[in-house]
């Protein structure tokens, strides 16, 4: 049983589920706010959820024991996505 808690994906697990309940908490308490401050909750869960990803991606299909290229191209591609995301979530707003 002690080997568990040894485990580094046990502490990526124990994190990734921290962040998400921290994440639900930030997007249930905006419930009630103004509009600028949905848009800085929308920003921040997205934060949230890229960092995740990053979390998933590096541990979890083990990405961090891949080659540098691979890293970056994934590092890379989250960025993209979040900058994507959030330049659409303002322009159609």
């Amino acid at each position: 049983m002690a080997m568990y808690f040894r485990s580094r994906l046990t502490w990526v697990w124990a994190l990734l589920s921290a962040i998400t309940i921290i994440a639900w908490w930030l997007g249930a308490r905006s419930g009630t706010s103004s509009r600028e401050v949905h848009a800085i909750t929308a920003v921040v869960l997205v934060l949230i959820a890229c960092v995740k990803s990053r979390l998933v991606i590096r541990n979890f299909m083990e990405v961090s024991r891949a080659p540098t290229w691979l890293r970056v191209t994934c590092d890379s591609w989250l960025a993209l996505t979040f900058g994507m995301i959030v330049s659409l979530y303002f322009f159609i707003r």
